[in-house]
Order: C-alpha cells, then sequence, then structure tokens
C-alpha cells in the first residue's frame, strides 16, 4: 500500500503541471475567441484562416486533455471508501458552489458589456435569464457539470462493480462509456432534445475521463521512463507528438474524429513536456525550476484561473480596441494572454485569505491546509517571488 501512495504521488507534480499549460491553453483559445463573434476574431475578417485553424486544433485536444487528466487524478486519489453523502458533499464544496455563485455573474457582465438595458421591463428580463446560467449549461460551465457526472459514474463503478471486476475494472468502464456515447448519440439523432443533448455531453466527455482511469496504473512508469532520457530524445518524443498531432488535424476530414484521436495524443505531448520541465529543474536550472513551479501553481488554483480569466481577456480586448482601433493581432494576442493568466493570479494574492472567497471557489478554509480543486493532494502554492 505504502509503494503504491509513493508511485502516486510521484505523478502528482506532472498533472499539475500539464494542468497548468492547460490551462494557459484555455485562456489562448478564449482570447482567439470560440467563433467569429467572440474574442479577437470578431475584431478581424470574418472566417479569418489562420485564427480559425489555431483554435480548431487547440480545441481538438485540449479540454479532453483536462478530462483525461482528472480520470488519472481520481483513480490515483479518490477515496471509493467514503460515503455517497461525503461524495456528494466534496463535489458541492469543490464544483457545484462556484458554479452557482460565479455563472450567473459571467452572464451579466456579457450581457452589460453590450450596453445597458433600458427600463426596468428589461431590467427585469435580464434578471430572469439567470437561472440559465445555471442550465441549460452556460459558456465554461459545461465543465463543471461534466465533471461531476464523470466523477460520480465512476464513484459509483469504483464503490461497488470494480470490486468484483477486478484488474478488467477500468478497461470495462471506458468500454462502457464508448458504448453508452455512441449508443445516446443514435438516441439524441432521432429525438433531439435539450436533456438529450445534455446527456449526450457528459457521455461525450466521459469516455476520456475513463480513458484517464484506463492509463493511471501505467503513468508513473511512463513518466519514469521519459525523464531517463536524454534532453535531445524527450525533445524528439515532444516534437513527434505535436507533428503527429498536427497531421491528424490536416489529414482527417471528419473533425470528430480529429478530436478522438488528438485528445489522448494531447494529454501524452503535455505530460511529456510537463516531464522535461521536471528533469530540468531537478537539474538545478533556476529558470527551469521557476517556470515549471509556475505551470505547477496555476494548476493546482486551476479553478481559480478557469473562474475569472474570461474578464480579463475580453476586459483587454475591449481596451485595446478603444485605445486603438486596428490594433495588431500580435499585440491583442500578447497582452490578452498575459492579462488573462495574470488578473486571476493577482485576484488570489489579493483574497486568497479571505474565507468567502475561498468558498465561493471551492477551496477549503485556510486552516484546512492544502488547496484542492482538484482530487489529489497538493502542496500550498509558492508564492511569486519578486525578482521574476
Amino acid at each position: 500500500m505504502q509503494g503504491e501512495r509513493t508511485e502516486n504521488q510521484s505523478i502528482s507534480g506532472d498533472l499539475f503541471c500539464m494542468r497548468g499549460f492547460g490551462i494557459a491553453l484555455v485562456v489562448l483559445v478564449h482570447v482567439l475567441g470560440v467563433d467569429d463573434q467572440h474574442g479577437v476574431r470578431k475584431l478581424f475578417v470574418p472566417g479569418r484562416v489562420d485564427l480559425r485553424i489555431t483554435y480548431d486544433f487547440i480545441h481538438s485536444f485540449n479540454m479532453a486533455v483536462m478530462l483525461i487528466a482528472a480520470g488519472v487524478a481520481v483513480s490515483a486519489f479518490g477515496r471509493v471508501n467514503r460515503s455517497l453523502f461525503g461524495f456528494l458533499r466534496k463535489k458541492l464544496d469543490k464544483l457545484v458552489v462556484p458554479m452557482l455563485i460565479w455563472a450567473p455573474m459571467l452572464l451579466l457582465m456579457q450581457e452589460l458589456s453590450a450596453g445597458l438595458p433600458h427600463g426596468m421591463r428589461a431590467w427585469g428580463e435580464l434578471l430572469a435569464r439567470v437561472p440559465t446560467a445555471w442550465f441549460p449549461v452556460y459558456a465554461i460551465f459545461w465543465f463543471v457539470h461534466v465533471l461531476v457526472w464523470c466523477t460520480l459514474l465512476s464513484w459509483i463503478f469504483r464503490r461497488f462493480a470494480a470490486p468484483r471486476l477486478g484488474r478488467w475494472a477500468s478497461l470495462i468502464y471506458l468500454g462502457a462509456a464508448i458504448v453508452m456515447h455512441a449508443a445516446l448519440v443514435a438516441w439524441v439523432g432521432a429525438t433531439p432534445s435539450v436533456l438529450g443533448e445534455y446527456v449526450s455531453l457528459v457521455t461525450y466527455w466521459n469516455r476520456f475521463f475513463g480513458l484517464g482511469l484506463f492509463i493511471q496504473p501505467a503513468m508513473a512508469g511512463t513518466c519514469q521512463f521519459l525523464s531517463r532520457l536524454s534532453v535531445p530524445r524527450q525533445l524528439l518524443v515532444s516534437l513527434g507528438l505535436a507533428s503527429v498531432m498536427v497531421a491528424v488535424y490536416a489529414g482527417l476530414p471528419d473533425y470528430e474524429w480529429v478530436c478522438v484521436i488528438n485528445g489522448p495524443l494531447g494529454f501524452c505531448l503535455l505530460i511529456s513536456l510537463s516531464v522535461f520541465l521536471g528533469s530540468r529543474a531537478r537539474e538545478g536550472g533556476v529558470v527551469w525550476k521557476v517556470l515549471r513551479g509556475r505551470f505547477a501553481t496555476v494548476g493546482s488554483i486551476s479553478m481559480l484561473f478557469y473562474l475569472f480569466h474570461i474578464y480579463f481577456v475580453s476586459g483587454t480586448r475591449m481596451v485595446l480596441e478603444h485605445l486603438s482601433p486596428g490594433m495588431p493581432l500580435a499585440v491583442h494576442l500578447v497582452v490578452g494572454w498575459t492579462m488573462g493568466l495574470l488578473g486571476p493570479w493577482v485576484i488570489y494574492l489579493l483574497l486568497k485569505d479571505h474565507p468567502l472567497f475561498r468558498w465561493s471557489i471551492g477551496f477549503p478554509p485556510r486552516k484546512a491546509g492544502p488547496e484542492a480543486s482538484g482530487e489529489q493532494p497538493r502542496p500550498e502554492p509558492t508564492p511569486v517571488s519578486s525578482g521574476v
């Protein structure tokens, strides 16, 4: 048991670092814009190819990576022996409460940024839309819905079915997740409905979550193997994975299949980059240690960045456009991405000790110890030194 615990802990740092990469890419995606009506894409020629391709490529793997990582974390660190009430209470505190509080805030911000309502009736109509921030799934908060359901399904399976299935349990869960989604797609296609599409959304991402459960036992050995490679070979692995992902994106006409393939490949790519940074940091390079530490810290408090980056991304874009219409794309991308990461970090530094704020973003009370935006234990985030 002690050996298994040590092995699981050995992948914790790589998971945090990888999650930091993922959050950085989430911010970049929202700087770009999910379509021609959002982000910097709405400031330039509609359908601009380079922006569309960049968004589509990142989107083909990034959120799948986050779900795979969540599955790995649940398998490695999730407690199966807690009661259903204890499980639901944890999900309520860490996922549901932040969504209940901050989803309406995001909806109101996005609506009011387009202009203030005129008259009491318009204000009443806007406020009446607040419940739609919770369901159907609104904006970025689909991820919270998916995480709650995926972790609940896996808890039920691991608590009641896995002990009887033995070593085949995770493979059976993955297979069942694939079959379940295929069945839901057929059903929703015949009878489209809000509920059907919602369930289909959950089953779609549950396949990647199930893949994380399945590959977790091999994670520690794989990371150790990668860490023993020379620097050129580590870089070659990462470059090779990136090249295959680009080839898949460019070569397959069906974007859904691109996502299915690039999701696991993207997970391998980000893990290989995390191992590379970890190896360089252990060799004593100050820059590498700082870089690794920053990404791991972002990953360890990822919920904070996920909740607040859009305010800074959108605000920065509007300020830049107001100051100088026609601002170069490079300025929008660099400044918007920087502010999308720096802004939430400043909020954390200012409010990290406030109990109500911590509760609103799913962090435990300060006296409870480590941050907990995911399933695994973690150290307290390292403060930013003044010299960096």
